[in-house]
């Protein structure tokens, strides 16, 4: 094995197009470490550095926010996106568990609708028109 890779073969480790790859080099998010007749070369932490994006990103990050973590010069500005992230996805979780035991409620209805039958949609319905501003 080389010292270096070309894009496809990077890519296919990777599980990325290499117009992904094409991207995130002009994002300065992942530099060609070389170039061979034209053509890029990646070493392996490259590659590496490429599959850490991709983690980042399957955690919900932005690439400015991937950009920002891969920059940092000290452990609390990294840790500080990390944190937002984290926040942010808690709150998702929270909404995502209030959808899913309404939807359960609603399901789990006896009668014809749950627009107009149900007790428990009725008492959401109730909720959210309590909280809306007056206007």
């Amino acid at each position: 094995m080389t010292d270096l890779y070309p894009i496809g073969d990077v890519a296919r480790q990777a599980g990325v197009p290499t117009s992904t790859i094409r991207y995130y080099e002009r994002r300065g998010l992942l530099p060609a470490d070389a170039r061979s007749s034209g053509q890029r070369r990646y070493r392996i932490e490259t590659l590496r550095r490429l599959v850490f994006i991709g983690l980042l990103q399957d955690a919900g990050l932005s690439l400015d926010d991937i950009d920002g973590v891969l920059s940092a010069t000290t452990a609390a500005e990294w840790k500080a996106i990390g944190r937002r992230r984290l926040t942010a996805l808690e709150a998702e979780i929270a909404m995502l568990q209030r959808s899913r035991e309404l939807l359960a409620a609603a399901l789990n209805c006896r009668y014809d609708h749950p627009a107009t039958d149900c007790r428990v949609m009725g008492a959401e319905i109730d909720r959210r028109l309590s909280d809306a501003p007056e206007g």
